[in-house]
């Protein structure tokens, strides 16, 4: 490998909102679409729910600054900041107030702000949308790219989060979602959780996520099995060599019919104790954060991150600890 392109994950950091309601709470507030027992046999129990006029900031702040801890980095030694965010209300400041809208307030950019909060003086700084649940992945991809395109630079902080709308509904597609934000620094000779290989299929068939919803649920698990196979085809390795699943909290048994299709033992997908729901882009980077802070990921294990996005993309990562 050339000298000065491998680039590992030095420090990462998932967080939740601190409020949640159990599922009958939300069912009885009219935020689900379906029987609070069909979504507890399909492993939800709760979504956390930050404060909508909040939006994002305070959650990504927390994280930002816990993977900068984990990293062992200052706030100047970090030469690259890109804020990914599903949703478009997540890329700006909440409002200001008022009733009168101002143009000015489109152009309020959490990047910005968060550069400002940290002290980022030495980052150039950029934002990723456009990708739903993949949005993270995409924001890790573009900073990988630059890191290797540009030895000047060292350390990239990828940061994340989306705060649903107040009164949006909290099921989507049978997946109950969770507020929730993360950030991951990606460093240049990082060995720990060192980046072996991506891939992404998009198809802009699945645009419309709720017109194209049957084919959207038709076509996940065959083009998330292409994405993983392919993943690991182009990287010389053999799904048994994946020694650990770090899945998005999506519906649980759909991870043990995608280990199934894809030839990795379903006990190598990493289950925490109880499920927050899905945070749309942070759930894979929460359970990483627990994998490393836990030390239940051992030097030399392969981690398989997946997740879908709407728009549509599948997205498959492996990462060497």
């Amino acid at each position: 490998m050339p000298d000065g392109s491998v680039i590992g994950v030095s420090g990462v950091c998932g967080t939740l909102a601190a409020e949640w309601r159990d599922i009958d709470a939300l069912a009885s507030d009219g935020l689900l679409s379906s029987a609070p027992g069909v979504l507890r046999e399909f492993g939800f129990n709760r979504a956390h729910m930050a404060n909508p006029a909040s939006g994002a900031g305070p959650l990504v702040l927390a994280a930002a600054r816990a993977a900068l801890e984990d990293a062992a980095l200052s706030p100047t030694d970090i030469d690259l900041l890109i804020w990914a965010g599903a949703r478009p209300e997540s890329h700006v400041r909440p409002p200001r107030g008022g009733t009168s809208a101002d143009v000015f307030d489109g152009f309020r950019y959490q990047s910005a702000w968060l550069q400002e909060e940290l002290g980022l003086d030495n980052a150039d700084v950029l934002a990723v949308a456009q990708q739903g649940c993949s949005t993270m992945f995409s924001a890790l991809r573009v900073a990988r790219s630059i890191l290797i395109s540009e030895p000047s630079r060292s350390h990239a902080l990828c940061v994340g989060g989306d705060v649903l709308p107040a009164g949006a509904s909290r099921e989507i597609l049978y997946n109950v979602i969770s507020d929730g934000a993360c950030a991951v620094v990606l460093s240049r000779d990082a060995m720990s959780d060192r980046w072996v290989g991506f891939r992404q299929i998009s198809c802009g068939f699945y645009a419309d996520p709720i017109e194209r919803a049957p084919e959207i649920m038709a076509a996940y698990f065959p083009l998330a099995r292409q994405v993983i196979l392919e993943t690991l085809d182009a990287h010389g390795l053999r799904p048994d060599d994946i020694d650990i699943v770090i899945p998005t909290g999506v519906n649980q048994a759909s991870w043990s019919i995608l280990t199934r299709l894809v030839g990795i033992p379903e006990d190598r997908v990493y289950r925490r104790s109880e499920s927050f729901g899905h945070t749309i882009l942070a759930d894979n980077f929460i359970h990483l954060h627990e994998l490393r802070r836990d030390g239940l990921v051992r030097p030399g294990q392969r981690m398989l991150l997946f997740t879908y996005g709407f728009g549509s993309s599948w997205c498959a990562l492996v990462l060497e600890h």
